[in-house]
């Protein structure tokens, strides 16, 4: 049996929207996400208009709040710049926010570097500060560099910004 790429593309978004909605413990949610809707009623949010902090581009995203919570983020269809539709990132945008693994404070290595211990915002700007002066001090400009990636946000970048 041979199948096309169009019928492989559609055979494969069909099993992953009902591999989402029937893993979903809310049959309710499950229902709306297999009919193409939010996952969360939008009657129980309050949708607020919002820039998408991933890159510079400036897609318009609507932010489904609630109980102080974002609940829920599409795209802005009144949007000139993305007309409704958001990328990956901008569909993750909570997970900025609510990621298991996202940090909420500085973390220092260990000397004997297994591990990192918790250390406080001062203490972490200050030992920044302190290695790149050392840096330029011995080796000169061309010895400080930063690493940057695509997954980070406009606010990461622009910090980088102002530091180099």
């Amino acid at each position: 049996m041979t199948m096309k790429r169009r019928n492989f593309l559609k055979t494969l978004g069909a099993g992953t929207a009902g591999i989402a909605a029937f893993s979903c413990k809310d049959q309710e949610a499950a229902r709306r996400i297999a009919a193409g809707q939010s996952a969360t009623q939008d009657a129980d949010l309050t949708w607020t208009k919002a820039p998408c902090r991933y890159c510079g581009t400036g897609c318009g995203v609507e932010v489904g709040v609630k109980d102080g919570r974002i609940m829920a983020v599409r795209g802005d269809e009144a949007s000139p710049v993305n007309r409704g539709l958001l990328c990956v990132k901008g569909y993750h945008l909570p997970a900025m926010l609510y990621g298991e693994d996202r940090l909420t404070h500085p973390m220092l290595r260990n000397s004997d570097g297994r591990g990192f211990s918790r250390i406080s915002w001062d203490e972490a700007l200050d030992l920044i500060a302190r290695k790149y002066q050392e840096a330029l001090a011995e080796a000169g400009p061309g010895s400080v560099a930063f690493y940057g990636s695509g997954q980070w946000g406009i606010h990461d970048g622009y910090a980088v910004t102002k530091w180099f």
